[in-house]
């Protein structure tokens, strides 16, 4: 695949085909499709908090398929009496003007860190971050480095007082992203012998090489390790490349030491690319589960792609095209390229070209799994339908070649990705109904033969594809549970947790097709406008909504949006289900 420089910033988004010429599996495992849809995760940003500079942010995520942004750094949550924190304004910030479209890292304050109560303190910090809805905690390369308490120490990244904050991030499943080094070269001399004197000689202080003033880069990577051993229960996202990127096997060998221990390839592919493309491959695939999609990408008065120099002022034009090299960097087989970030080196890099499941893997699934609890609550846009919908199973009606895809294909406790099951839903509406069209992958099916005449508790137990909506937005526990089965069996049920009406009815009707050739079975639904509200519809209309599906051959219950129990029925994860006359880019 080659990646076309487009024109100019702008958002296309080409309407899908028609369902038969679909197929949910193909467009799990396509990169086009993943970006069209913007499912990327971009896990390392710095947006600062102004309005403008979120707003370009989004249009040039928009314009690459980066539909997240995690912003590391957001801010402190220490602040004046009466006062909001710097996060608390970044997030303010960023909902108002890209709601659901950015999370935020906070960052510990060290004030008084001499102070024997610094331990609770800094915990009560980590607690009101996790209560403020913050996603994780980022550690600038401060410890070990510049960070000195108030008797002038420099505090060791593995000092003793930060125990009580890692073991108080992993007990509320606040990821740590931390960076504790950089480039072999930062350590070297200061002239221009140094192969990165160009970014050096711009940036000064991120020169480390006096033994009077900083410890060795050894030193502060022994300490990066040894908290990583002591809190196996506390996740932490070594940035630019787990901190290591000159040293492929060192990370390699960690990773395979600490199962609690991640990487972001943030601004470090011009590093990782300049070897040997087939190991870096192989170490990717290997370690496929423990590598995510970053490129600190930064917006202030100008914006920083990876990396600058004072005087470069790149266009949005220029970070368009930095992703796109991010993207032939892991998409395609070119050699001896020139890389995305020219002051970080003057040497050409290679691309590996990674399996699709290992692609996507690092683009999202390992992020949607590490940020589960975090992520934004999704939106299923159903489109209004010119005219009424033929429930045949064909997915071949107009309104559906417009429809936006929801992709129902994480497990609904661990929230691990299933590509294989990817199973596709549309939604549709008029005055009188809401349509639902999903498209569900099977190997083999478990269903009823022959089918049954009346509505079957148990149902849930086999091939099924399930809808429930939740119209009260005052009371949460009260919705509607719709299931079908390839079989044509269906059933509703009324509920208000934790009671359950099975035998109240919708009026429903589907239509199930399968198609044994392709291992595909379809089904078209509608239930009448009726069971949700008195009044007659209207555009923007929102109610709360889970998409689900069983596959009992694989015995895996997935999810559209994971619930992260062993259960479906928490409302609290629900996503929501919008009227809408023609979707939004």
């Amino acid at each position: 695949m080659r990646f076309l420089v487009i024109a100019c910033v702008a958002t296309v988004i080409a309407s899908p085909a028609l369902s038969h010429e679909t197929d949910p599996r193909t467009d799990a495992l396509s990169a086009d499709v993943w970006r069209k849809e913007r499912r990327l995760v971009d896990m390392h940003m710095h947006i600062e908090s102004k309005p403008e500079r979120f707003e370009r942010a989004v249009g040039i995520m928009n314009a690459a398929g980066v539909g997240l942004g995690v912003e590391l750094g957001s801010g402190t949550v220490v602040a004046p009496e009466g006062e909001n924190s710097g996060i608390e304004k970044n997030m303010e910030i960023a909902r108002e003007v890209a709601p659901g479209r950015f999370l935020n890292y906070m960052i510990l304050d060290y004030s008084g860190f001499e102070k024997d109560d610094w331990g609770d303190r800094a915990v009560a910090q980590i607690e009101k971050a996790h209560a403020l809805g913050v996603a994780g905690v980022k550690e600038f390369k401060r410890l070990g480095l510049t960070v000195r308490d108030a008797n002038g120490r420099l505090i060791p990244v593995d000092d003793p007082k930060l125990d009580p904050v890692w073991k108080r991030c992993g007990e509320l499943c606040m990821p740590i992203s931390i960076h504790v080094g950089d480039p072999k070269a930062f350590w070297e001399p200061y002239n221009e012998s140094n192969e990165r004197w160009e970014e050096l000689k711009d940036h000064p202080s991120w020169w480390f090489g006096d033994p009077k003033k900083y410890p060795t880069r050894e030193v502060i990577l022994e300490q990066f390790l040894n908290i990583i051993a002591k809190h196996p229960e506390t996740t932490f996202v070594g940035v630019h490349f787990a901190n290591n990127p000159e040293d492929i096997d060192w990370v390699s060998r960690n990773f395979d030491k600490y199962p609690n221990m991640m990487g972001d390839i943030a601004a470090r592919i011009p590093e990782i690319g300049r070897g040997d493309p087939e190991k870096l491959r192989a170490m990717f695939i290997k370690h496929q589960d423990r590598l995510l999609f970053g490129t600190d990408f930064q917006v202030w008065d100008r914006m920083i792609l990876g990396s600058a120099g004072d005087d470069e002022r790149p266009t949005d034009y220029d970070a368009l095209v930095f992703f796109q090299k991010c993207f032939r960097f892991m998409e395609t087989d070119d050699r001896d390229w020139a890389h995305m970030t020219p002051i970080q080196g003057s040497w050409t890099i290679s691309s590996i070209n990674l399996p699709a499941e290992v692609q996507r893997k690092v683009y999202f699934d390992n992020a949607n799994k590490l940020l589960a609890r975090s992520l934004p609550a999704p939106t299923l846009q159903a489109v209004r339908a010119a005219e009424p919908v033929k429930l045949d199973g064909k997915l071949d009606d107009a309104v559906w070649s417009k429809a936006p895809f929801a992709r129902i294909e994480y497990t609904l406790e661990e929230s691990d990705p299933r590509p294989d099951l990817s199973t596709a839903v549309r939604a549709a509406w008029d005055d009188d109904y809401l349509y639902l069209a999903y498209e569900a992958p099977f190997t083999e099916l478990t269903m009823k033969d022959p089918v049954p005449s009346d509505e079957r508790l148990g149902l849930w137990n086999d091939d099924v594809v399930e809808l429930f909506v939740g119209t009260d937005l005052e009371n949460i526990n009260a919705y509607d549970e719709f299931e079908w089965a390839p079989s044509g069996e269906q059933l509703d049920v009324r509920l208000n947790l934790p009671e359950k009406d099975f035998p109240w009815s919708s009026g429903m009707e589907s239509k199930a097709l399968i198609d044994r050739e392709n291992k595909l079975y379809r089904v078209e639904a509608r239930i009448p406008i009726s069971t949700f509200t008195e009044s007659t519809p209207k555009v923007g209309t929102r109610w709360r909504a889970a998409l689900y599906r069983n596959d009992a051959a694989n015995d895996v219950f997935l999810a559209w949006r994971p619930t992260l129990k062993a259960t479906a029925h928490v409302p609290e994860r629900f996503g929501w289900l919008e009227l809408v006359d023609e979707p939004s880019n």
